[in-house]
């Protein structure tokens, strides 16, 4: 699989894995638009937090947010894809102990593009990460900021080197 590949595959797994219900509101952290092209026509609404609004034709259930918090009212389920590796470690770890005061409970936190604990090089077409490869989160890590959130993590590996995290805000 090349780049591209790789990318639409962990988006599917990312969709897959949220498993929304007609009557989610969902919130995609970042501008992900193939993310929220896959999970859009299936849930109610679909919040974008990125700045400026939703590019045309993606969906008259989409809309845009500058900032994470406050979370919509009803959120059942926040998507982040790619997003986490663009942030250095400590607003990594934010980011997800802001999720964890902010989703409500029984609320699902999916993430995709998470590394399990293995050098870069070895892992499925690196260079779809670019130079935010050594930012990617590593399952370990993950899960442990997960977990002093307030989440239950589930990991999902696929490929080598990659897994997508579903976690159940406890």
């Amino acid at each position: 699989m090349n780049a591209a590949d790789w990318s639409e595959a962990t988006r599917r797994v990312v969709a897959e894995a949220c498993r929304p219900h007609p009557d989610d509101v969902v919130v995609v952290v970042g501008p992900e638009w193939a993310l929220v092209a896959l999970v859009a026509p299936s849930v109610a609404h679909v919040v974008v937090v990125a700045p400026g609004p939703a590019p045309a034709g993606v969906g008259a259930n989409v809309s845009t947010q500058a900032n994470l918090v406050p979370l919509p009212e009803r959120t059942s389920m926040v998507l982040v894809h790619d997003e986490l590796r663009r942030r250095e470690p400590s607003a990594q770890r934010t980011l997800v102990a802001d999720l964890g005061r902010a989703l409500p409970k029984r609320g699902l936190l999916v993430v995709g593009d998470v590394l399990w604990s293995m050098p870069p090089d070895q892992v499925d077409e690196p260079e779809q990460f670019g130079a935010d490869i050594g930012n990617a989160p590593r399952v370990a890590t993950l899960e442990g900021w997960l977990r002093e959130s307030g989440f239950l993590p589930d990991t999902h590996r696929f490929g080598v080197g990659r897994a997508v995290c579903v976690a159940l805000r406890a």
